[in-house]
């Protein structure tokens, strides 16, 4: 039975599955719902003193999945920071939070947000939290909404805190000061230097780093001409392929920096808490996902890391941690000929033809109209083939591999990363 327990800055937690800052960290009854499908960790829903994001349109989730089943898990969201006044917070929810968490091993970590670079108001925040018991804080500088309801004084909350590295610097190295519990600075994707960033939150002492924080997004109704939810751009949760962006954020972080890293975006299985691990994250956080597929997505992810390392052979999560992060690079690395592209190309489809049911997938969907199935013969290729993999990726019987032209050795298979055959 593979051995889930492992160390998250300095505290031992009974598995790597956690819940992000979101409504189930903002009240003792929701969180139990998430702790009692297992999870090993729980960040609490941003707490502030801001006006404005406590008060939020009614209704607030506007699901896309109306519009199409490729929007399944997609929706805008213009929800903010934490609804309840802070003080309420403190007397209330906040303690009993984080008494179930520790009733139930689930390490607590406290979210807050200041205002702009008023230090005083992020140092006040983190004492608090510390005071009340939390073992490891997070700042929420990165929310891509808090400024849309603020008041004009308080335009620089979220997002903005989270572009600038001398301006990130800043803001944290004042929380890690004012508190002995570790900082965790939270990263939005609107950053265009992810890993300049990074690199000065660590430099100011943040014990760990949470990436990323939701996109901005909005939505218009075709059929009414209109918005749709609401006429503003707010928090777009954009479901599983939202992963894709997030992840490469991420390694920018996991590559440059060694502070630990909570990775968050578009995980809605077990293999995507792995692969967020395997790009170098210490832990795997999901939000958007419980929402969107009820809180047993966190049960199955738990159990299905569990089967997946007694399937791989791994003893600890620890074995996969940062697998990927050392080869991690930019297309312009990458090997490749000598410009211009060969054409015809040297690589090029083969088609397994005892596999091959002559769907004409292939032919369809290729962007060169280069491939033709004949349904005695199965699919052939002709000059126009541009050794692009798009037959391959699209196969619905996993009939076709990427080979050399010349002597038929194999380029990729369609698993991990292709031969570079190009030297």
């Amino acid at each position: 039975m593979a051995n889930l327990r492992t160390n998250f800055l300095g505290v031992e937690i009974k598995n790597p599955v956690g819940v992000t800052s979101c409504d189930f960290g903002g009240s003792a009854y929701l969180a139990k719902r998430v702790i009692d499908q297992g999870i090993g960790w729980l960040v609490g829903k941003t707490v502030h003193k801001i006006d404005g994001p406590h008060r939020w349109p009614r209704p607030y989730f506007y699901s896309l999945k109306h519009f199409g089943p490729e929007l399944r898990d997609s929706w805008v969201c213009s929800q903010m920071f934490h609804n309840m006044p802070y003080e309420k917070y403190m007397e209330t929810e906040g303690p009993a939070t984080l008494k179930v968490c520790n009733d139930n091993d689930v390490l607590f970590i406290a979210s807050v947000s200041g205002i702009g670079l008023d230090l005083e108001s992020w140092t006040s925040l983190c004492k608090d939290q510390e005071a009340m018991g939390a073992k490891v804080i997070e700042l929420d500088t990165g929310g891509p909404h808090a400024t849309f309801g603020a008041v004009e004084a308080h335009k620089d909350v979220g997002a903005p805190l989270a572009l600038d590295p001398d301006t990130a610097y800043t803001v944290t190295k004042a929380c890690v000061d004012a508190v002995k519990v570790p900082i965790v600075f939270k990263m939005t994707p609107q950053c265009v230097n992810t890993a300049a960033l990074a690199l000065a939150v660590e430099r100011a002492g943040a014990a760990g780093i949470s990436a990323n924080n939701a996109f901005y997004g909005t939505w218009i109704d075709h059929e009414t001409g209109t918005f749709y939810g609401g006429p503003y751009s707010s928090g777009g949760l954009m479901g599983r392929a939202w992963q894709l962006f997030s992840l490469a954020k991420v390694l920018e972080i996991t590559a440059t920096t060694k502070i630990p890293v909570i990775g968050i975006g578009g995980i809605f299985t077990y293999d995507d808490c792995v692969r967020y691990m395997m790009g170098g994250c210490s832990v795997a956080g999901l939000c958007s996902a419980v929402y969107s597929r009820g809180v047993g997505v966190l049960k199955d992810c738990i159990e299905g890391m569990s089967a997946f390392m007694d399937r791989k052979g791994y003893k600890s999560v620890e074995e996969f941690t940062r697998l990927c992060v050392d080869d991690f690079s930019y297309i312009r690395d990458w090997p490749k000929e000598e410009a211009p592209m060969q054409y015809p190309s040297p690589v090029v489809p083969k088609f397994d033809l005892d596999k091959c049911k002559r769907c004409g997938t292939c032919e369809k969907l290729c962007a060169y109209g280069a491939v033709h199935v004949d349904k005695e013969n199965g699919p052939v290729y002709n000059e126009h083939c541009m050794g692009c993999a798009w037959c391959q990726g699209h196969c619905p019987q996993n009939a076709v591999t990427m080979v050399l032209k010349d002597t038929g050795d194999l380029v990729w298979n369609g698993r991990g990363l292709p031969e570079q055959w190009c030297k």
